[in-house]
């Protein structure tokens, strides 16, 4: 078993890492902005206004990639403190991760029902990216030709499932589901999805980097709670996260 130091040692690597692979995927970003910002002016008058909103939507999807990446930098270097807790409405939560995701969740048609989500106390930009991240995961692997239904679903863990958990029975936890209809997957690889770089399937049928739920790990260790996966390659899959009332 490890000790404190050599944990702390550990995290420090990977914050080491992650900052320098930021400042290399920074900089072909920066390039792509300068690019089609000089195609943008030197064309302006052959831009039609679909073309000129492809280039909005380019600069959008540029944008939103600099800022997680300077999450993800962030997420690496901070741990939990008491600084960070703040009360967080998991309905406002999920509502806000559903904004962000309107284009996707348009073109393929989602139907997503969320049942009544607590209130929890933890790091807000943490929680919105777990969420964000899940919901992405469900929609990415969906079937095709099949209407996207995803299904969130929370309840209070009960005494029973503290003591299977070892959770200890002082505290309050809720038992937070989100279940799709997708392609799903072996359920021999239920805790291998969440090593970083972990692919199932290849990039050309399904884009990621294999980040996704390692991410959502470490946010859910974060916070001093559990998640874990169920799948099956007929039905979809079932992600399941036990989070503290209070970290």
């Amino acid at each position: 078993m490890k000790s404190d130091t050599e944990i702390k040692t550990d995290r420090e690597k990977f914050s080491d890492f992650v900052e320098a692979a930021a400042h290399d995927l920074h900089a072909p970003l920066r390039k792509l902005s300068v690019l089609i910002d000089r195609v943008f002016i030197k064309h302006a008058d052959q831009f039609d206004e679909g073309a000129k909103e492809y280039v909005s939507r380019i600069e959008s999807c540029i944008a939103e990639m600099q800022s997680l990446i300077d999450d993800l930098t962030e997420l690496a270097k901070a741990d939990i403190n008491s600084e960070s807790i703040t009360a967080c409405d998991l309905n406002l939560i999920v509502k806000h991760a559903m904004e962000t995701m309107s284009e996707e969740i348009d073109r393929k048609h989602a139907e997503i029902q969320i049942g009544s989500l607590p209130l929890l106390h933890g790091n807000e930009i943490q929680y919105r990216q777990l969420f964000k991240n899940l919901l992405e995961n469900a929609i990415k692997f969906s079937k095709k030709n099949e209407t996207v239904k995803i299904d969130l679903l929370a309840e209070a863990v009960t005494r029973d499932e503290k003591n299977i958990f070892h959770l200890p029975e002082e505290k309050n936890y809720y038992k937070i589901e989100i279940c799709d209809n997708g392609i799903g997957f072996n359920n021999a690889y239920a805790e291998k999805i969440f090593e970083p770089f972990v692919r199932l399937h290849s990039k050309s049928d399904y884009e990621g980097n294999g980040l996704g739920l390692s991410i959502c790990k470490k946010i859910v260790a974060n916070h001093n709670g559990i998640i874990y996966a169920e799948g099956n390659e007929e039905t979809g899959s079932r992600f399941i996260l036990i989070l503290p009332e209070t970290p």
